[in-house]
């Protein structure tokens, strides 16, 4: 088996090469990882890993939206 090692240009689909993220997102993003990372341990076990990882998840990518009628 032959690795390829390719360009996020080349291995992205064109479509999600037109989203452009703005300044707050990307700034949440960081946020984020950096509380997900500071929260994480060695020596926990999967399902700890596991509930970091959902949350860091719906805080950067599905946060609660207001229900409108």
């Amino acid at each position: 088996m032959e690795i390829i090692e390719l360009k996020p240009r080349k291995a992205l689909n064109k479509a999600f090469l037109k989203v452009k993220p703005n300044r707050i997102e990307i700034e949440g993003f960081k946020t984020n990882l950096i509380t997900l990372l500071d929260r994480s341990n060695d020596i926990a076990s999967e399902e700890f890993d596991k509930k970091l990882i959902i949350d860091f998840l719906k805080k950067t990518y599905y946060p609660p939206q207001p229900f409108y009628k």
